[in-house]
């Protein structure tokens, strides 16, 4: 079957999409990797500072917290935080809980505290991170869209604009500032705190060795997963959180694509699947034109990391082209 030109620049656009998805899942987990090395860091000197020849013992670790105890929690948190950092509720709501259990707890419970405040302030930049991820890609695509006609008529090459002229909507607004994702993103990091805390009070609990330690803070490759290692228990959050931003992106990208579909009075429209799509989506496709007023949406209407995306019927028909091309020549000699 072949594959109108169309088509054919809505797959290299689809890439494009797909190529900033991986930067930015590189970002975040980038983010987060930083918040564990600096949990491991502290884990490392606070066995240090109080194992015996027996290892770090359970009696050791439900002592009260002393003095070197705070100052350690309280560096972590300063070597992270940033100036606008402090005006976030969600953080700051955190931050004060984790404050006050450094602060009246026993010694395990300020390792949990600092692990809370760590992770916590990571997904505050990772917040901040994810929403100009959605504000380039929705601006991307704006231009995109945009560009569509002199793209298909001249056989225009499209690359990524370096800067942004774009206006807002306040419905487009909220998708990218977090007004509605938000709270998913924080419920995923504080299942992060428990994930990595959990693993820590087991090695803790039953007392913990030279070699657990080691286990703990071992690095380890992308794909790899270990029983007891932070890495491994903050992974399934990471993806989740990482997911999670992929679809918002969708979705302001799928905004943008049916503004200007709907500006170029389009009645038909086509859905182009993304590469190793899958079997919903192929179908989806397969039953297409839609009419624009009940064509599917991204993701709602198809699942969540979806990448699909839709284009005008009209433009996938050679005549229709041969005719705009035609236009666009006259409208350049007069």
């Amino acid at each position: 079957m072949t594959t109108s030109l169309a088509e054919q620049q809505e797959r290299a656009r689809i890439d494009q999409l797909l190529a900033s998805d991986q930067a930015n899942d590189q970002r975040v987990e980038g983010i987060y990797l930083d918040a564990l090395k600096l949990i491991k860091t502290n884990l490392q000197a606070f066995y240090v500072r109080y194992a015996t020849d027996q290892g770090l013992t359970v009696a050791e670790v439900k002592r009260d917290v002393t003095k070197w105890d705070l100052d350690q929690f309280v560096d972590a948190i300063k070597e992270l935080l940033e100036d606008d950092d402090k005006s976030d509720g969600e953080l700051s709501k955190r931050l004060k809980l984790f404050q006050y259990q450094a602060a009246k707890g026993n010694r395990q419970d300020l390792l949990a505290a600092m692990i809370g405040a760590t992770i916590a302030i990571s997904t505050k930049h990772a917040h901040k991170a994810s929403r100009q991820h959605l504000a380039d890609d929705y601006a991307n695509e704006r231009q995109w869209q945009s560009d569509a006609l002199k793209r298909l008529a001249v056989h225009h090459e499209w690359t990524l604009p370096k800067q942004h002229n774009v206006d807002i909507k306040p419905n487009v607004a909220k998708m990218i500032d977090g007004s509605q994702w938000s709270d998913t993103l924080w419920n995923h990091s504080d299942a992060m705190v428990t994930d990595v805390q959990n693993v820590v009070r087991d090695s803790l609990n039953n007392g913990m060795s030279q070699d657990n330690l080691g286990q703990l803070i071992k690095h380890l490759k992308p794909a790899d997963k270990e029983q007891g290692n932070l890495e491994s228990a903050a992974k399934k959050r990471m993806w989740q959180i990482e997911t999670l931003v992929r679809s918002e992106s969708a979705r302001v990208v799928d905004e943008a694509t049916m503004d200007q579909l709907k500006n170029d009075d389009a009645s038909l429209i086509d859905i182009v699947i993304e590469p190793d799509a899958c079997k919903k989506c192929r179908h989806l496709a397969g039953m297409g034109p839609f009419k624009i007023e009940n064509c599917p949406s991204f993701p709602s209407d198809t699942h969540p990391n979806c990448r699909c995306k839709k284009i005008n019927h009209d433009l996938t028909d050679q005549k229709y082209l041969e005719s705009l091309r035609t236009r666009l020549l006259m409208m350049k000699l007069t």
